[in-house]
């Protein structure tokens, strides 16, 4: 795989659609020097740490708790000052932060036990800028009140609400290279009112390509018609807009407005070429752009098949270390997305060290004990540990601890330190699941890996916009980018691979059966992913009925992972839901169950198929005899929410058996429990 850079050659016949528009728009010539947008029409910069990707917090553990953080530096600007609110522990004495900078003391802050928050400001202006980023180390130094002993593992100060603040006027991009920001708030893409099926595939890898890109920068992604671009306002600082159009001469050209704001970038061609020219802001060849035009050549990725073993380095852990009196931990989380699949048989050869001495090593995982063994003098940690499938999450945290006796007669801080370290050089070996494990939201997105289609009923603006919300969405929750290629309907069911399936307006074929499906908009229908053709289905009746729109986890007859946001009839109803989780795209994390359920003027709520009709046989035997069963009171749970909106107080529960004859998707019948 190659890719080249290079001047396209001009064409006369430059697409029509575009032309006047950016005639109207009046393309001006490039400065010599990145421009600065105009001090007085821009107020004081300030970012906050969640904007940067780096959280809202920073945490600083035990009476000597030590952290690093790195700050991206918008060009033209420089540092002013870190403003936090500051919790400060009860036992408090006195105490003191010292920050410093490439080993440059920066600040100290002293601190006191009279309040429980203080607020603080860090001088900054001292602080170096190296490659566009500073670097601050944080060092707490805590003393306890007379006969108080703290819990040194406990988290004892926390800045929050962390915002940094920056002199300077950020400089306007003036090549392709400079196009995207360090920090970018808002992504806003046009794109024709009716794309074709290239058109879906470049925006859609332009929008997860960005996402990728910024991390967990809570990036914002806006997708409009390009029959909104003329008169739209320009771009504020931290916000890039990106025109895409389709054209024989395939190019990426920046286009600067008559004002001081950042330029847009037109990006044209057809066919494949259009999603390599959206490839190129984002990929490693993008520095080699210093004009402000320039064709990307073929760079579509290969999907890559996850390794069989891996280590900790590889994953981006790296090496942990963990620091405690007489017991010291080491968490280790194992995130599935950076393993690159749905996985199974997941095992760890820990190697490392600890303080040499009598005690016990641990490895355990949610609070349970999975192996332990004898510490000794030797000091060195070398031992395989399986983790157990049924133990496996979407990210799953494996505690290794070292715990030496302790010393009754020792005093508070007398006692010797313990650590341990897990070394980066750590193996992890794991294999392939044979359905996407755990089953639900908590499998998404490894068993969308390598690539999954992405399908829809109709393929509109419209459609388009809600893909871009639902993929981007994806690959927030994704340390590795996802890989979506846009087919047809039937084409993601029939795949080998796995799928995600937009149908507003809920046109799906009668073949496909999701955890929850609706006959017309009032009986709510729940099958699990256990369901055959013989099971009880489980049903709920409303009167009158009620449109919802979901987003649901299921399998396709190929036993891969299949993700579809539907709706009873109307669009709007999922726009509305896909926008609650772009208001927020925190929400996307921690996601449970198999379904997203919403109806209007309801917050919307996470369900589990599996719960909704019973996890057994034998527990639905024992809740019928009872005459109240956990379907029930479920079910009338979702009844009092669909109630609440349609103001209807009949309610008919029913159960009844599936004699119709409708194809469920089963799982093969070597596929594990989720």
């Amino acid at each position: 795989m190659s890719s080249t850079i290079g001047m396209p050659s001009r064409s006369t016949a430059r697409m029509a659609a575009i032309s006047g528009i950016v005639a109207m728009m009046v393309i001006s010539s490039v400065p010599g020097i990145a421009q600065a947008q105009d001090a007085d029409e821009t107020g004081p910069i300030s970012l906050s740490l969640s904007e940067t990707g780096l959280g809202g917090s920073i945490a600083l553990n035990g009476q000597s708790g030590r952290t690093q953080i790195t700050v991206p530096v918008p060009p033209g600007t420089g540092p002013a000052s870190l403003n936090a609110v500051l919790t400060v522990p009860a036992w408090l004495d006195r105490g003191w932060i010292d920050v410093e900078s490439g080993n440059r003391p920066i600040s100290r802050v002293a601190l006191g036990g009279d309040a429980p928050t203080l607020p603080i400001s860090i001088p900054l202006a001292a602080v170096p800028v190296v490659d566009g980023a500073m670097t601050l180390d944080f060092a707490s130094t805590l003393i306890p009140d007379a006969g108080f002993c703290p819990d040194v593992r406990d988290t004892q100060l926390r800045l929050l609400d962390a915002r940094v603040d920056f002199t300077g006027v950020p400089s306007i991009p003036r090549t392709i290279s400079e196009f995207l920001p360090p920090v970018l708030r808002q992504l806003t893409v046009f794109m024709p009112a009716q794309p074709n099926r290239d058109m879906i595939s470049a925006v859609l890898t332009l929008t997860t390509s960005v996402i990728d890109y910024y991390g967990s920068q809570p990036v914002r992604v806006v997708v409009r018609p390009d029959t909104e671009l003329q008169g739209s306002q320009p771009d504020q600082t931290f916000e890039r807009s990106v025109v895409v159009a389709e054209n024989k001469d395939a190019a990426a050209e920046l286009i600067f407005p008559l004002d001081q704001s950042p330029p847009r970038l037109f990006v044209t061609g057809s066919g494949t070429a259009l999603s390599d020219q959206t490839r190129l802001i984002t990929s490693k060849i993008s520095d080699l752009a210093v004009t402000t035009k320039a064709l990307a050549g073929a760079s579509a990725p290969r999907a890559v098949l996850a390794p069989d073993s891996t280590t900790l380095d590889d994953l981006g852990i790296g090496t942990v270390t963990g620091k405690g009196d007489t017991t010291a931990t080491a968490s280790l989380t194992l995130d599935q997305a950076r393993l690159g699949r749905s996985v199974s048989d997941v095992s760890l050869h820990l190697t490392g060290n600890y303080t040499p001495g009598v005690g016990s090593i641990t490895a355990g995982v949610g609070g349970k004990t999975i192996a332990s063994w004898s510490a000794d003098d030797s000091g060195r940690l070398d031992q395989w540990v399986e983790i157990p499938n049924t133990e496996l999450q979407k990210a799953t945290t494996l505690d290794v601890s070292v715990e030496h006796p302790s010393d009754s007669a020792a005093g508070c801080g007398t006692q010797a330190a313990s650590t341990i370290t897990v070394d980066g050089s750590t193996v992890v070996r794991s294999g392939p699941s044979s359905t996407p494990a755990p089953l639900g939201f908590g499998s998404l997105p490894q068993a969308l890996m390598p690539q999954f289609d992405v399908a829809m009923t109709q393929e509109t603006f419209a459609d388009t916009a809600r893909a871009v919300s639902v993929v981007t969405g994806l690959q927030r929750l994704s340390a590795r980018p996802i890989m979506p290629q846009v087919v047809s309907l039937d084409d993601a069911l029939a795949s080998s691979d796995p799928a995600v399936v937009i149908a507003a307006d809920g046109g799906l074929p009668d073949s496909l059966t999701l955890p929850l499906s609706s006959s017309g908009a009032t009986t709510f229908s729940i099958a699990t992913p256990e369901s055959t053709d013989t099971d009880t289905d489980f049903s709920l009746t409303v009167d009158p009925g009620v449109p919802y729109a979901s987003l649901q986890v299921t399998t396709t007859e190929n036993n891969q992972a299949l993700l579809v946001a539907s709706s009873t009839g109307k669009g709007g109803r999922l726009d509305a839901l896909l926008g609650w989780l772009d208001a927020d795209p925190s929400r996307w994390f921690g996601r449970s169950g198999d379904i997203l359920f919403a109806v209007p003027g309801i917050e919307p709520v996470s369900l589990s198929s599996g719960d909704l009709a019973g996890e057994s046989s034998e527990e639905a035997t024992e809740a019928s005899g009872s005459g109240v069963d956990r379907l029930s009171v479920t079910l009338l749970g979702i009844a009092g929410a669909v109630l609440l909106v349609a103001l209807v107080g009949a309610v008919v529960l029913v159960v009844r058996s599936r004699r119709s004859g409708r194809r469920r998707h089963r799982r093969r019948d070597d596929s594990p429990p989720s």
